[in-house]
């Protein structure tokens, strides 16, 4: 073969393919950090507490104060009001302490609120087996008038409707009308 001509196993005679280059990305040392600490936000997520830590975030989480919580957790026996709502400050100043609280409270609103939508479908379920199984015509037409009465059916609430366009004097002069016609009607 020639110099010039590279050699390779393609043939001369086929319309020339493409070629796969692999180029190198970098590597060394951000590399092995990278497979360190394949995920850095779900190492955030273990962080360690202090024994501590754990029980003053227990505390808040039970609904205490920053002030309770620290007491509980240290040892604030000797210590002033002022330095112990300092010191309670800087625990929950801690990102993963916060975080943690935070986490905790969110649950507790999702089971909250999970909570109370099951009641109100076991509520609606069994006003409507009722309103078609129940032994008594006054007993379905009591389970119907409540499951028209929820929220979202809204067949028999009391609408009041206000008018706003008559100035104080009108509105007075009108009820005077109609006060009027009512006792002349009356007596």
């Amino acid at each position: 073969m020639d110099d010039e001509t590279p050699e390779d196993d393609t043939n001369p005679n086929q319309p020339d393919t493409p070629r796969l280059t692999v180029i190198d990305g970098g590597g060394g040392d951000d590399q092995a950090k990278a497979k360190a600490k394949p995920n850095a936000k779900g190492n955030a997520k273990r962080r360690k507490l202090t024994a501590k830590q754990e029980r003053f975030l227990a505390e808040m989480i039970r609904g205490a104060t920053q002030a309770d919580a620290y007491r509980t957790a240290y040892n604030a026996k000797g210590m002033k009001p002022s330095a112990i709502y300092t010191e309670a400050g800087r625990v929950m100043a801690n990102p993963e302490v916060s975080r943690r609280l935070h986490a905790a409270q969110d649950s507790v609103e999702r089971s909250a609120a999970s909570s109370a939508l099951s009641r109100r479908m076991f509520v609606l379920e069994g006003l409507e087996r009722e309103s078609t199984t129940a032994a008594s015509d006054s007993a379905r037409v009591a389970a119907l008038i409540a499951l028209g009465k929820t929220s979202g059916v809204d067949l028999f609430t009391d609408r009041i409707e206000q008018v706003a366009d008559q100035s104080p004097d009108e509105v007075r002069a009108a009820l005077e009308q109609r006060l009027a016609a009512l006792l002349g009607s009356t007596g």
